[in-house]
């Protein structure tokens, strides 16, 4: 009942207010949003865990009559989650969206962000049950998409991508998370035949974007494993930067993957992992038989229905569906 009750009001302000701007939490910064007819701007880091009282006043009347868009690592820690809830209790006249990247195995957090936002927007289609007894407005999946590279750097570092010198062994560079062990075991298996697969560290985040993207650019393919069966940002950073994703056949039917044409991706099984030759040259062909126009139509396609602006605009659009409906 509090929460409806909290929804009620927002609707009464922000029928008087209209949204004034649109926030998305530092670390949604890296696609850089523009919107058309949309006034976006990013969050100082830590934006929340303000502990001076006069500049945490002045940040709450900062949101008024806005949309904030955080994200599932805004809240990681406990003293980020305390701040962040203390911002959406006490900002009566603000619309938060949680776009929540882990709710396939952090159900912890994830009830956490569904409590405490207006919009609750998980990546992925595990736990939406569970979830909603913590927030009825659950929309989406808003799945995850490539937040790497803004529209424009892509734009304008078109040449990058079109003209690269392409290898043919899959790039699958993965974070290690110990505790799933499947995933560990699958890329552990093929580092032995591809040295391009492998394990890698969280500096990947802190390299510029032109080393990031003259990386991804380099290879024809990519092979990527799932933590737990979920659908990955690095499937549509692959399709950005023009290569071939290859992913399990568990994904095959499941959207958005099932919406992908199938000329732009490469599924494996289970004895693809232990005997990967046949697939990757079915991969490469796929890459080699498309050419510069493939690799041009993977990009485009990426970009219209698989980038952050895309993700963005739409929570926003539920968002406001959720302000405006009263029945």
């Amino acid at each position: 009942m509090a929460k409806q009750g909290r929804l009620t009001a927002l609707r009464k302000h922000f029928s008087q207010s209209g949204v004034r701007k649109v926030y998305l939490s530092a670390n949604l910064a890296g696609f850089d949003c523009v919107l058309d007819g949309v006034d976006v701007e990013v969050l100082e880091k830590n934006f929340f865990q303000e502990t001076d009282a006069i500049r945490r006043a002045a940040k709450k009347t900062q949101l008024e009559s806005c949309v904030v868009i955080v994200n599932n690592n805004d809240a990681g820690a406990p003293e980020a989650r305390a701040a962040y809830a203390d911002f959406f209790a006490e900002c009566t006249g603000t619309c938060f969206v949680a776009w929540d990247w882990d709710n396939h195995h952090w159900l912890d957090l994830s009830t956490f962000l569904a409590a405490h936002s207006d919009v609750y927007a998980p990546a992925h289609h595990e736990n939406l049950y569970v979830l909603s007894r913590y927030n009825w407005l659950v929309a989406g999946p808003v799945y995850c998409s490539s937040v790497q590279w803004p529209r424009r750097f892509l734009t304008d570092n078109l040449d990058r991508i079109f003209q690269a010198e392409r290898v043919s062994t899959p790039l699958g560079m993965h974070i290690p998370y110990a505790q799933f062990n499947f995933r560990i075991q699958v890329i552990s298996t093929l580092s032995q035949r591809y040295s391009s697969i492998g394990f890698s560290s969280r500096t990947f985040h802190v390299r510029t974007a032109e080393d990031r993207l003259q990386e991804w650019s380099a290879h024809k393919t990519h092979w990527i494993a799932p933590v737990l069966n979920d659908v990955p940002i690095r499937i549509f950073d692959a399709l950005v930067t023009g290569g071939i994703p290859i992913v399990p056949d568990s994904l095959r039917f499941l959207p958005p993957v099932s919406a992908i044409p199938r000329k732009y991706i490469a599924f494996y099984s289970a004895a693809d992992i232990v005997n990967p030759d046949a697939l990757v040259a079915h991969a490469n062909r796929l890459f080699d038989e498309g050419g510069r126009d493939g690799i041009v139509a993977r990009h485009r396609y990426a970009l219209e229905y698989h980038h952050g602006n895309v993700s963005v605009r739409q929570m926003l659009a539920y968002a406001t569906d959720a302000l405006a409906h009263s029945f």
